[in-house]
């Protein structure tokens, strides 16, 4: 996006990238990658380890903005998506566990993330999207904005299955968008309003026959208990440092707990607290905390099993992570 400037010419697809309003940037931190989506609200927290690689390509046609996000950890993504806009994502690749609003993902389902006032979504490590970002005031004619305005009227659910010959196709029109929109044409803004008009009536029709949701729709039980949990995560002061408290404050036993996190997120509820508290660590170091600071402040008090832990979270040393921020900050 226009606050992180491009790091390479060329975009997750190999595809050049000349064309004005088409950029690519890589990353290798979840934070400055959660940050690049403007009026979305995203917070990304690392659930499986190693070094974080992440890349995001933007192409803009007018008032649609196509937001390519490839991501190479499992990431659990909270945020909001600001109220001028509709984003509907199309999966180029998703493999693994994946959640949307606690429902069920796939490949070959449409995540619709302005679907709620907020969303979650648990992304598996093999996952590229297509985000379709649609601004109604900024499309190019009123017959564009009378689609978008009709679209925005349907209460749509997170997640949206297709069949698969209707997904292979909408995914090969906005492959076909993108290398289009990375040459260089004299004809600028004839193409951008035709690849406009392309994308809107191509994301119409995969919706044309989805249900309506019941705006009122209520999240599956063990989706609940994990948002409750990650209420608890926020501040250190709530912030439980072993299943036993988790459990305690919750008035639940270990095993109902255990099922709830296998079912929701296909992982044990011990792995993820450690792993939101050595986010919580890592983003008090980047902003300029000690390594014996950070780590109390979260509840780890062995220092050098934090130092074991968090080196296989995110493939350094948190002395490495300190010395980098704190010139930042002196």
């Amino acid at each position: 996006m226009s606050a992180h400037p491009p790091s390479s010419t060329r975009d997750v697809r190999g595809l050049p990238s000349f064309a004005q309003g088409v950029s690519f940037s890589a990353y290798t931190s979840v934070d400055e990658q959660a940050s690049a989506f403007d009026g979305w609200d995203a917070q990304y927290t690392q659930i499986s380890g190693g070094t974080f690689h992440g890349s995001l390509s933007t192409v803009s046609l007018g008032g649609v903005r196509l937001l390519v996000e490839g991501l190479d950890k499992v990431i659990f993504q909270q945020g909001a998506i600001a109220s001028d806009r509709l984003v509907i994502a199309v999966p180029l690749e998703l493999e693994g566990h994946a959640r949307l609003c606690g429902e069920k993902s796939g490949r070959d389902s449409l995540h619709v993330f302005s679907s709620l006032p907020r969303f979650e979504f648990y992304s598996p490590d093999r996952h590229m999207l297509v985000n379709v970002e649609i601004q109604d005031q900024l499309l190019s004619s009123s017959r564009m904005r009378a689609l978008a305005e009709s679209l925005r009227a349907r209460s749509l659910a997170p997640i949206i299955p297709m069949a698969s010959d209707t997904a292979d196709h909408l995914r090969l029109l906005l492959q076909h968008a993108l290398a289009a929109s990375a040459l260089t044409a004299e004809n600028e803004s004839d193409r951008e309003r035709v690849l406009e008009r392309t994308v809107m009536y191509a994301v119409s029709e995969a919706l044309s026959n989805a249900p309506d949701s019941d705006s009122k729709r209520t999240h599956g039980r063990h989706w609940n208990l994990v948002n409750t949990v990650n209420e608890k995560l926020r501040e250190p002061s709530t912030c439980p440092l072993s299943i036993a408290e988790l459990c305690v404050d919750l008035g639940l036993s270990r095993r109902t707990v255990q099922y709830a996190f296998h079912q929701a997120l296909n992982l044990n509820p011990v792995a993820y607290l450690r792993a939101v508290r050595l986010n919580h660590a890592r983003r008090a170091l980047r902003s300029g905390q000690s390594v014996t600071s950070a780590a109390t402040t979260w509840g780890f008090l062995h220092f050098g099993s934090f130092a074991s832990d968090y080196r296989r979270m995110f493939g350094e040393l948190p002395s490495v992570t300190a010395r980098r921020y704190a010139s930042k900050h002196d």
